[in-house]
């Protein structure tokens, strides 16, 4: 059920953050987050109660950024991820102990994962679910043509804070499986494959969804099988996938390309 809550989740999201072009918002946030568990571990609390309004903070910062034509986004969002993992470095000096728990969201590890992480995760999938059935004119409109949506009076800078919020509770909620390292190729892989396999929104998020699934069941025994540490198998799967959908894609694949310029 995790493995399938977690594939709902980064497949319906990453979705987003890949037609959107957000690949380095998440990255940002992801990253920043690393201050809220290092705070977290400072206090003695669970990371869960730092990085949850943290998360909602960053989504506002990130609006604001991308809303503020005066700014350079990939610098200001640059500026966040190094001030980020700063003052997370500096809050696990302050602790003088290295806590296993800032290790376990760095690189994560889904053996650590508990009843509660698996149930939160569940029921966040179905709201991202329902989130989107409810919403899916709105989100397919600031997707598509965020000026159009204004037009037609969608409000853009609403939806946008909800998207973004959503984005960051979804790195928050599989940040201690995958950890804080690695998470954003597994929104962004699956959805990238699955993009060029689709013709609609709904279509990518269901194939994103199925990629990342194989991806962690298959990471996940091979890794027990030979031993390696889980995350990073998953990812080199999600990475294999990749480039095996590359050889093969009969538009855009390497293979193809070569073959027409041999014809």
């Amino acid at each position: 059920m995790f493995f399938l809550s977690l594939s709902l989740i980064t497949g319906v999201v990453g979705t987003i953050i890949v037609l959107k072009k957000m690949a380095s918002v998440a990255g940002s946030v992801s990253h920043s987050l690393l201050a809220s568990v290092a705070i977290a571990n400072f206090l003695k609390v669970n990371p869960i109660v730092t990085s949850i309004p943290f998360a909602f903070i960053i989504s506002l910062i990130i609006h604001f950024i991308r809303q503020n034509k005066k700014l350079n986004e990939d610098i200001a969002l640059s500026i966040m991820w190094v001030l980020g993992v700063s003052i997370g470095i500096i809050f696990i000096n302050l602790s003088n102990t290295y806590s296993s728990t800032v290790s376990f969201y760095l690189f994560g590890n889904v053996l650590f994962t508990d009843v509660y992480d698996v149930i939160i995760s569940f029921l966040f999938a179905i709201f991202i679910l329902a989130f989107y059935l409810i919403f899916n004119r709105e989100i397919k409109n600031i997707i598509v043509d965020e000026d159009y949506s204004k037009i037609i009076g969608v409000n853009t800078a609403l939806f946008n804070i909800l998207v973004l919020t959503i984005v960051g509770l979804s790195i928050v909620l599989t940040i201690k499986a995958v950890g804080i390292i690695l998470l954003i190729a597994i929104f962004t892989i699956p959805s990238t494959i699955a993009y060029k396999k689709s013709n609609s929104i709904e279509k990518c998020m269901l194939i994103s969804s199925i990629i990342s699934l194989i991806s962690f069941f298959s990471g996940y025994y091979i890794s027990l099988l030979l031993n390696l540490p889980i995350s990073s198998t998953i990812t080199i799967m999600l990475v294999t996938i990749f480039l095996v959908s590359e050889l093969i894609d009969r538009k855009r694949g390497i293979v193809w390309k070569t073959r027409l310029k041999e014809t």
